[in-house]
């Protein structure tokens, strides 16, 4: 028996994920609320948005999506780094332009990736 997960099981898991760090972006637009740093807490709960919305769109589709092509190790990728980023900002929260660059990053994977399904 080996250890390895379909691929419906990866997507799904790479899915919640990325509803994951949507959360975890408004956790961090919260944080910065505390600052007073009113433009980056717009910029991160947009982006916490977006990202829902990509998610959800990609979740519809999760049967058409395949785990072998750039654009989803692309995705992976992008997620794992903002997700590194919120990581790190959580302890210090000078690093909010990495959160919100990733964030950029990653959104812009997920809709090249959604837009493949219009």
């Amino acid at each position: 028996m080996t250890n390895e997960t379909s691929p419906i099981e990866q997507i799904e898991r790479q899915l919640s994920k990325l509803e994951s760090t949507a959360t975890n972006l408004e956790t961090i637009s919260a944080l910065v609320a505390r600052a007073n740093r009113t433009q980056e807490v717009k910029i991160l709960a947009d982006q916490a948005i977006d990202l829902r919305i990509k998610q959800f769109a990609l979740y519809r589709n999760k049967n058409r999506l395949q785990v072998n092509t750039k654009e989803w190790k692309a995705l992976v990728s992008a997620l794992e780094l903002v997700n590194h980023f919120i990581d790190e900002a959580i302890a210090d929260p000078k690093v909010i332009k990495e959160v919100q660059d990733s964030a950029a990053r990653l959104i812009s994977v997920v809709t090249k990736l959604a837009s493949s399904f219009s």
